[in-house]
This record gives C-alpha cells, structure tokens and sequence, in this order.
C-alpha cells in the first residue's frame, strides 16, 4: 500500500510516463492494493459502491492475452469478491489485448494526458486547503451541488469526499477555490515525479464561464512553483469539455491511456 503520506520521488521517466506514474499513485494512495497476474488491484475497503474507488492497473498485456477469457474471469471474481459493481481496467496503450476486452463485454474510453508551465502573470484565485471538518463540509457542499463527479462515473458525493479524504496527506492536497470569500471550485494538487498533477477539478454550476478554471489551475501552479515543480499534468477523457478546455490554454497532448469499463452482474453502478 502506497500511504496518504508518501511523496513521489525519484523517477526519470517521459512526459507521457510521468503523467501516467500520477494516476498510479493516485489510484493506491489510502488504498489496498493486491497483485494479481500481470496486474495491481487497489481498491478502498468499505467504498466499493464508489466506482472511483476501485481499479485494476499497472495491466502486463502480454500476461492478459496469455489468460484470455480466463483472466478476465479471475479478474471480475476478485472484483466481485470485494464487492464491486463497475470493473475499471486501465491500460496504457492499444494492442491485440483490446479484443480479449471486447469481447469480455467491456468499452472503452481514451483519456488524454495533457502537460503546460502556467506561468506566474496568469489569472489568479484563491486556494484554501481542505484541512478540517469544515472545509470537508464546505467541499461536499460543492459536490453535492454539481451533480456528478470528476471522473465521469457516478459517484456520490459523500462517497467521493470520503475517498478524498482517506488519499489526503502530503502527497496529495484538495484545495477549496474561493472568489469574493465563497466556494467557487476545488483542485487537487499531487506532489508528483518533477511534476505538479492537477486533479479532481471542479467549478461551481452557478460560477462557470468566468475564467475560474484557468484561474484555479495557473494558482495551484504557482503552489507547485513554491515546491520546485514547475510543469503541470493532467487528463482529460477524450471529446469531453474537459479535453477542450485544456486545448484552449494551450495545454499540450503528449499521449493517451485507455481506461475499459463493464458492469458486472448486480453492479449498482
């Protein structure tokens, strides 16, 4: 188990790898994770009904196609075995792999990793860290008003404050965003490999296309800037607003991993 607490330190890897290292840690941070053949399986104990709570990753292909069906099989009974209703299986490129999941039932969807240096004259906001009861309160506040979550799955969210909760710690910090004294949005930042990770980012419905976003990501930048990282990193799935959005900054594409999803019988998700 990778701890709340743990810094990432040390990696000499791509832009591509180093965002994809994020995701990694993100995914155990606060959670258990378990081997299985050819794969890591970390999942939060007593949060399996939250999709986000759960996923299969660090995916050998080779090990995949060797198991074919049966993989798949042991795969979604350890899945079931814990609870979970919405497997997620991510892997970091295409290949012959893709069809032993397709025809298991799964779909698919491309998650775009973006990279930029927001610089210190860009629009700036307030962040305040989520450190406290009330803070948590004031961001689930935020959640409950945006009627869905950052992930595109649906996760409730008490579910997702309490997941956020658990992965907080040194590594990774949720920020509340506020403009004239109220919540406006939140970001997280992820102390990452030479790179600053923006994550679980959300604008108030009533407070968008006012530029909060740019504004929120360019002051977790210069958060990050105090911390000697100077780049940022970020997904977004493809062909959602998101995607759009950091093409609009000018955020630069440097690659894509692929996150399969399926319903598993009984899944409540």
């Amino acid at each position: 188990m990778i701890a709340a607490g743990q810094r990432v330190e040390g990696l000499d890897l791509g832009l591509l790898d180093r965002v994809v290292e994020t995701d990694r840690v993100y995914f155990e941070l606060g959670a258990q994770v378990e081997s299985l053949a050819g794969a890591s399986l970390a999942w939060m104990p007593g949060l399996t009904d939250c999709p986000a709570s759960t996923v299969i990753h660090r995916v050998d292909p080779d090990a995949m196609m060797r198991g074919g069906r049966r993989w798949i099989e042991q795969v979604e009974q350890r899945l079931a075995d814990i609870g979970v209703g919405l497997a997620r299986i991510y892997c970091d490129a295409r290949g012959p792999a893709d069809n032993v999941l397709r025809e298991a039932g799964y779909t698919d969807r491309e998650e775009l990793a973006f990279v930029h240096q927001f610089g210190p004259d860009e629009p700036q906001l307030a962040l305040r860290p989520v450190t406290d009861d009330a803070d948590w309160a004031m961001k689930l506040a935020l959640h409950d008003a945006l009627g869905g979550s950052p992930d595109g799955h649906c996760n409730e969210a008490r579910d997702w404050i309490a997941l956020e909760r658990r992965k907080a710690g040194t590594a990774l910090q949720p920020y509340l965003a506020l403009s004239d004294g109220k919540v406006v949005g939140a970001i997280c930042g992820l102390w990452g490999a030479d790179l600053l990770r923006l994550k679980n980012i959300v604008i108030h419905p009533r407070h968008r296309r006012r530029a909060l976003g740019h504004a929120m990501l360019a002051s977790l930048a210069g958060i990050g800037r105090q911390r000697g990282l100077t780049e940022q990193g970020v997904f977004a799935v493809g062909g959602s607003s998101g995607e759009s959005f950091y093409r609009a900054l000018g955020m630069r594409e440097v690659g894509r991993q692929i996150e399969w999803s399926k319903m598993l019988s009984g899944g409540a998700q």
